[in-house]
This record gives C-alpha cells, structure tokens and sequence, in this order.
C-alpha cells in the first residue's frame, strides 16, 4: 500500500474519531477536510480551499448545524446568502423567498434584515410536477413530484423568534397577486424546477427597487436544469448578466425601474 494511500487512511480515521470528540469548529474542518480527500479520489473533483474567515464564524455555524444538520453542503450557500442580505439591509423594499422548505435560508436573512415584511411562499407539498426541461440530456427526470415535502409547521417552529414573517402557503404563482403592491430588496428562489422558476422571476423581477437582489439557489446545480433554462431564457433580453457563483447560486443585480408601482 502507497504511503499516499496510508496517509488518506489515518487522515479519516482521526477524522471520525474528531467528528464524535471534538468541538464544532473541529468536526466542520474534518468534514471539509474528508471530502476534499473522498472527491479527490472519486474523480478528481475541486473542492474549495479551507482556512477561510466564514468557516471561523461559529455563532453561524452553530446555528446552521441546529437548523440543518442532514445538509451539511449547503452551508456556503447560507452563509453567501446571509451576506447577499447584510449587503441591501438599508435599501427600501420587502423580502420574500420561493420555496422555503424547513426555513433555514429564511432564518438567515430574517436575522440580518428585521423590521421588514418577509413574504414565504411554499406549497408545503413538495416539488411539483417536473417537465421536459427538468431532465438530463438523456431525458431523465432529476426529480419527482413530492421530492421535498415538509410540514409548515417545521418552518414555523424554526422561525417563531421573528417577526413581520408571512407564510403564503399555495403553489408558485398563486399567491404572488397578493403582494403585488410591494416592492422588493431581496427575493430568495429555490424551486429547483423550470416553470416555478420562471413564474418567480417573471412576477419578482419587475418589482425590484434598484440595486436589489434575486438570489437564485439552484441556478448551477446539472440537478437542476430547468432552474437554470429558466433564468437564462428569462434574462437573455434584460440588461442584466446572471452572477453564477461557484456556490451553485446565481445572482442578479436590479439596475433600474420596469414596472411602475403607482
């Protein structure tokens, strides 16, 4: 056996022992640190580069292993959309986010952006039915109907410390006519598929107060190619480029006023 290959092995064999023993900012280094190694091996995937600042913020990540300890890869996710909404915290307008699932992306912008009407729209259903444009190239469906279901009262629950949050419960668009009136800082999307996507940007994007963002989660996720036709087929005429994050996130910058509000 390769001393290279001893090396991986005792360097996940303390890796496990630290995931049970150590303290937190130790087991998220471990964890970071064995999949780097598992990718690495599995295909020669990159993985980021550890020692950054966010992974020494432990209030966020404690409470993000409390909110979501069965996904622990989102967590880049969160803590870029936490400062997406520190960045517009002084921008007029509301928040709101499609899909919010069990309510940890809620949970992070709530806390950095209070005092506002924060509008969640979720069927609490699960996905809906997928169409040609939420397959693979081989015409394979990446998910299926149902795919995510949870009770509202799990998000209510993780999300009872705050105020001026509105559960719009119903399937994307339904319910969008009712904040129709509202401009808009920041929108969340993360609908994983092509027509709520597009149904989500069509509605929100003209609504943007200038300088506001459209945060899209599953912009460039291959698990996720309807989100991803649907942004580009929807801004392909708009003065906006989409901002692909190596997150999987895609973001737009509103640069001016569309739709009058009067």
């Amino acid at each position: 056996m390769s001393n290279i290959r001893m090396y991986e092995i005792r360097r996940v064999l303390k890796g496990i022992k630290s995931l049970f023993m150590g303290p937190v900012d130790v087991r998220r280094r471990t964890i970071h640190e064995m999949v780097r190694i598992m990718a690495w091996r599995m295909g020669g995937h990159y993985v980021g580069d550890d020692y950054k600042f966010w992974l020494k913020d432990e209030g966020f990540a404690n409470k993000f292993m409390e909110l979501s300890p069965h996904n622990y890869f989102s967590m880049e996710r969160k803590f870029a959309l936490k400062e997406f909404a520190r960045s517009v915290r002084d921008l007029p307008g509301c928040v709101a986010e499609c899909g919010s699932y069990v309510g940890v992306a809620a949970w992070f912008i709530a806390r950095e952006i209070q005092g506002v009407s924060f509008y969640l729209f979720d069927s609490f259903e699960g996905l809906s039915m997928p169409e040609g444009k939420d397959c693979s190239p081989e015409g394979v469906p990446q998910w299926k109907s149902g795919d995510m279901a949870v009770s509202e009262d799990v998000l209510k629950k993780n999300l009872r410390d705050f105020e001026n949050i509105y559960v719009m419960k119903g399937w994307i668009p339904d319910r969008f006519a009712e904040v129709s009136d509202c401009q808009f800082k920041l929108v969340h999307v993360d609908v994983d598929l092509y027509q709520p996507t597009l149904d989500s940007l069509a509605f929100f994007y003209e609504r943007m107060v200038p300088g506001g963002l459209i945060v899209m989660d599953d912009y460039g996720f291959e698990n996720c190619p309807g989100a991803f036709a649907a942004a580009n087929e929807y801004m392909a005429n708009r003065p906006e480029t989409i901002i692909q994050l190596p997150t999987g996130q895609g973001v737009i910058i509103r640069r001016g006023w569309i739709k009058s509000m009067e």
